[in-house]
Parts: C-alpha cells; structure tokens; sequence
C-alpha cells in the first residue's frame, strides 16, 4: 500500500475540516488584505480537492457529503471576496482622496503635441501621429487638420478628431488623403483648437515626402461605451407627465434655482420665470422651455437690476425622487437655436455648489457657435461657493461621433452615468467624454434650463428660443 488516502474514503468530516481551517482566521484575527487573498487560494484549493473527491467518491453518500463541503466553501470564498471588495474600495477612496483632494483639485491635463515627418513619395494618405506627454483621467479629444503645402495638396483639406480615452495608448495616428505627394513636396498640419480636456502643445508641422521613408498607422484605443443604465429607474416623466411648480418638491421640479431666480455671476440677462410668467407650454411633441424678450424687463434685488429677457428652469433641488448618489439621468430633448441662448442639462449637489457636472451646454452667446452640431460638457470642482478647478470639452460636434447634425431640428438623447470611479456622458447612446470622478459620495439632482446672456438692447427674436423636453429619466444604483 502507499501512504495516500483513497478519495473514496474521504468523508464529511474530513471535508469540513478543509472548510475548517479556510474559515478559522476569519474567527480569529483581524483580517489583512494580504491575509484575504492567501485565503482566497486556499479556499481554490479546497475546491480543486473537493472536485476530485467527487470525482473519484465510492458512494452516493461521500457524493453528497462533497456537495453538501462544496456549497460551504464557495460560501467562505464569497464572504472573502465581499472583504477583498471593500478592502480594495477603502484604497481606492484613500487614493481618490489623495488625488482629488475632497473635490478641490484635478490631475493637471495631457499636453497634445504633434511633429513634423516623412512620408514615402507618392502617398496618397498621410497618418498623422498625435501623442500625449501623460495619462490623462478625462478623455482627450484632439483636433488635427491637414492643409495643402508646398507642392502637395490636402485631398481635401479636413479636420479630423483624435480620441484618447482614459486607459489608451499614449499615441495614436489620424489619417488623411492627400496627393502630389513627389519627392521633396510636403503638406501642412496643425491643430486648429484647443483639444478637449488637454492643452495644445506645439504649432504648425510639415509633412515632407522623402524616398525610403516609412509612415505606418499605429492601432488606436478601445472602441465607445455604449449608454447602459446604472441603477433601478426611480424617476420616468414625458413632457405631458412632469410636474412642475414655483417651489417644487418631492416629485415636482422647481422654476427656479435653489438660491433664486437670477444668476448675476455668469452675466446672465434673463430672468427665470414663474409658471404664471408662462414660460413652460406643453405640445404634442413635449414640453416647451421657452425663452423670449419680456415686454418690461423684471426689475428684482437689492440695488434693483432689470432682467430684459425670460428664461426657463426645471431644477430638481427639491424633487428627491431624482436625487441620488451614484446612478443615470437621461434627457430626451430638442435644442434651440437662437443666437445669446443658454441651453443646458447638468447635475449640481444637493449640498450647494460647486461641484458640476455639465452633460450638456450650448453657448449661443459665441458667435462661432453652431447649435445643430456643437456639444460641451464641463466639470466644476470646490466648495463652498469657491470653484477650485473646470476640466472642460467645448469643441466637439456630433458628426466626429458619426451622429447627424440635427441637435435643434429632431430630438436627440443626452445622458450622464455617475458611479463611484467615472461620469461618463453619452449622446444618442454613444459615449462623448469620460472624467475620473473627483466628488466621490455626493448626492446628486438634475436641472434642465435655457437661461439668456444677451445684450440689455437685443431683439433676441431669431430662432427659436425654447428647448423641447420629451422625456426625463433618472436611475439610483445608491
């Protein structure tokens, strides 16, 4: 005989001893991280063991005995999981503390930078790379345009969007066709704005064509997210269904802010109204937050100021069945367009501002801004009413996300997932920009609004001045 044991042998009582020993430091002594995850492997092992017992078991009963050993061990390693979790979730809040600062800092943005290069004589395409000096915890989109230069020529000249999502390799390449290419002629590039949630480094570069020279795409990052939902939906309206009033409440949105009716800080015109004001009409198509120039302006607050303009808010600091701390909201609405209007969806926290959370913003107070296609999200950092940081994205437009440019001619839906790690925002269930979540556990309300930033003397009559609002969503998953 050897000295082994033959499994068919093995009973219960050995196989609980297993579970046993697994279970015994959980009993007593304070658990260590390191300690959890030496158990997790011993409670793998357990489990191999037990699998080949059953395997080889004589009997019905040693059978069951095995199965009966097996439930309790996976037990064990589901309780040592939920303590590797909230170990692991007590370092993250500890580095996300260190790193954020309470909410009162950023990590300082990526700098985008591109160089000049050769490319082989007669190419017809061009790949451009464009890298980042550092990681960066907020998306990255770059703009890069190729120009006609000395001899050769951009075909067309175009500009086109770099996307380093946060994780992404460092460097990545963006193409364009172009001809003429003989030895000697080169094309133009720059980047013709700012890159969204980066700094520009860099001017103008050229594109050289040169024998023997090697120009090679380089594999990009991960494909979008897609809109998933976090959470239970708590909260569901349509333009018909919404409630709405001067105070608001549980389930009613407010018309105005939580600290008033005016916003003197950001220079605004407008005056948001009361329901009587009759800035909120409902249509078969959805809720109308309108906007327009008020036959006398409002005078309000201390010295008096006049307010020439109407403008519209649903703000949800007291409908708490919108709140929550980690979770979505979902818009689905139909932009204005007229030029000094102010349209925006965002988050504010229950506890007062900063921080913000900007899913959407349309400054039609820019001259250069174009409403059926631009898109701006925004982060605000700080505390009590002092704003430390903004980690801004301003330049983008729907067709670099191969969405079409209707945002003020047909409705389009705009969300924001917030959970503990990421806010993550999302057009037409597409993602756009993604930002490291620096205000871990604040609870959070939805406000929709179109405020006015136009000249005291503006007819503010071209366009429509309403934002139509079909459906209000939000999901709670804390």
């Amino acid at each position: 005989m050897n000295g082994g044991m033959n499994p068919s042998f093995i009973s219960f009582r050995f196989l609980s001893a297993l579970v046993f020993f697994v279970l015994l430091p959980l009993a007593g002594q304070n658990i260590t991280l390191e300690l959890a995850r030496e158990m997790r492997v011993d409670v793998e092992v357990v489990e191999e063991a037990l699998l080949r017992a059953f395997q080889h078991a004589g009997s019905e009963q040693v059978r069951r005995d095995v199965g009966v050993a097996g439930t309790a061990n996976r037990r064990v390693g589901q309780h040592l999981d939920g303590i590797i979790g909230e170990f692991k979730a007590v370092e993250a809040a500890e580095r996300a503390k260190e790193l954020f600062d309470g909410g009162m800092r950023y990590p300082p943005a990526a700098r985008v930078r591109i160089e000049s290069f050769e490319v082989p004589v007669g190419t017809t395409e061009v790949h451009v790379p464009v890298t980042l000096d550092k990681a960066s915890p907020n998306t990255v989109i770059a703009y890069v345009r190729v120009l006609n230069g000395d001899g050769g020529r951009a075909d067309p000249d175009q500009t086109r969007a770099v996307f380093f999502r946060p994780g992404d390799p460092l460097i990545q390449t963006v193409t364009f066709r172009v001809r003429d290419m003989r030895e000697g002629h080169n094309v133009r590039a720059v980047q013709p704005t700012v890159p969204d949630g980066g700094i520009r480094d860099g001017g103008g570069i050229r594109i050289t064509a040169q024998q023997g020279a090697v120009n090679e795409p380089v594999e990009g990052g991960r494909d979008p997210l897609r809109f998933a939902p976090l959470g239970e939906l708590v909260y569901a309206v349509t333009g018909d269904t919404i409630k709405f009033d001067d105070r608001g409440g549980p389930d009613t949105f407010s018309t105005a802010l939580s600290h008033g009716r005016t916003q003197d800080a950001n220079q605004e015109t407008g005056y948001y109204g009361t329901v009587e004001m009759g800035g909120f009409v409902r249509t078969p198509e959805g809720l109308k937050l309108s906007t327009r120039r008020l036959d006398e302006p409002v005078r309000h607050g201390s010295p008096a100021r006049e307010y020439p303009f109407l403008a519209a808010m649903l703000s949800g600091h007291r409908t708490t069945d919108t709140h929550f701390k980690y979770g979505s909201v979902e818009w689905v609405v139909r932009m204005p367009n007229r030029r000094y209007a102010w349209p925006a969806l965002w988050l504010l926290p229950t506890r007062g501002w900063p921080p913000e959370i900007d899913v959407y913003e349309g400054f039609g107070y820019n001259n250069d801004w174009d409403f059926s296609a631009n898109l701006a999200t925004n982060l605000h950092g700080g505390r009590n009413l002092r704003r430390a940081f903004t980690r801004s994205a301003m330049h983008m437009k729907m067709h670099f996300f191969g969405l079409p440019n209707t945002l003020d001619s047909a409705f389009h839906v705009h969300a924001v997932t917030v959970d503990p790690e990421w806010i993550t925002m999302f057009v037409d269930g597409v993602e756009t920009m993604r930002y490291a979540n620096p205000f871990r556990g604040e609870t959070w309300y939805p406000l929709t609004n179109v405020a006015v930033k136009a000249g005291m003397e503006s007819a503010y009559d071209k366009g429509s001045g309403a934002m139509t609002l079909k459906s209000l969503k939000v999901w709670r998953s804390e």
